[in-house]
Formats: C-alpha cells, sequence, structure tokens
C-alpha cells in the first residue's frame, strides 16, 4: 500500500499544479480578453480559443484529483445503513463498475477520438483539435489508478478496523 500511496502523492501533485497553472494562465487570457474587448474594441480570437482549451482541461484534472481525493458528492444514505463488510462489499463493486466505465469510454473511446481529431485545425489557434480531446484520456488512466487505489484504501480500512457503519473512510459509493 506504500507504493500506492507514493504514487497517489505524485498525480495528486501533478494535478495540483496543472490544474492550478490552467486556471491562473486562463485568468489572465480572460482579463486581456475583456482589455482587448472593451477598451480597445479589438477582441483576441486567439485568448477566447485558449482559455477555453484551459478550462477543458482544468475541469479534467479537477475531476480525477476530487475523485481521488474522495471529495466528490456522493449519496450516502442507503450505503451507511449497511454494516461495515456489506459496505466494503458495495464499495468495491461501484470501484469496478465506475473503472469499467472509465476504461471503456474515457481511456479507450477518447483515445479513439482524440486521435480522429488529430487532422482537425482549430480555426483560431491553429493547432490540432486532438490537444482539447486528449484531456479525456490522460485523466482517465489518473482515473483508473485513483479506483484502484480507492478499492485498496477501503479493503485496508476494513481489515484495520477503522470502518464504521456511516464512516466517511470508505470509496465512493
Amino acid at each position: 500500500m506504500k507504493v500506492l500511496d507514493a504514487i497517489k502523492k505524485v498525480f495528486d501533485k501533478i494535478l495540483e499544479v496543472l490544474g492550478t497553472i490552467a486556471l491562473g494562465l486562463m485568468s489572465i487570457l480572460v482579463v486581456y480578453q475583456v482589455i482587448t474587448r472593451y477598451f480597445f474594441n479589438a477582441p483576441s480570437a486567439y485568448s477566447e480559443a485558449l482559455s477555453q482549451y484551459l478550462f477543458v482541461w482544468m475541469i479534467m484534472f479537477g475531476s480525477a484529483y476530487v475523485y481521488g481525493s474522495l471529495e466528490h458528492l456522493t449519496i450516502d444514505l442507503l450505503k451507511d445503513k449497511f454494516p461495515p463488510k456489506m459496505n466494503l462489499v458495495v464499495e468495491i463493486i461501484t470501484n469496478i463498475c465506475l473503472f469499467a466505465f472509465i476504461l471503456l469510454i474515457c481511456v479507450i473511446g477518447g483515445r479513439n477520438y482524440t486521435l480522429s481529431q488529430v487532422k482537425r485545425i482549430d480555426p483560431s489557434l491553429h493547432i490540432s483539435m486532438a490537444i482539447l480531446y486528449a484531456s479525456v484520456p490522460f485523466t482517465g488512466i489518473v482515473t483508473l489508478f485513483y479506483s484502484i487505489y480507492n478499492i485498496a484504501r477501503s479493503i485496508r480500512n476494513y481489515r484495520d478496523g477503522k470502518r464504521k457503519t456511516g464512516d466517511p473512510l470508505g470509496g465512493t459509493a
């Protein structure tokens, strides 16, 4: 589990830094866009398109990070009524289902769609649209790791006796 914890810390830090950089750059670009539009009456298509790309990447970084940190929205009403062993089973099944969904839709489907967009060029930035869509398989891979990590964490918490009914130490159910 120490290896998984170390890998998770690296992924967390990468997502934090990249998400923060994306937010900072996007903020600068939006301010620049407002200034050029309202003060100089010459809007910048480049800054608008780039801020949209950064927004998509920031959202994808954030969604993976929040899932890995177990800070995402969950509906625990029914799950919290289960005894700890049943709760563990529900968490494992939930993470396996999420793993399958992310693998098929985000990683494989996202990769295929990204590759299909390589020749499509963004008219404002003159770069491949694949750069925008690459955020889906990239963060999908990180989310796959997080689902494995969450299963291992749930099992560890159950085995160590830390998991109680209604306790937030579980996974994603």
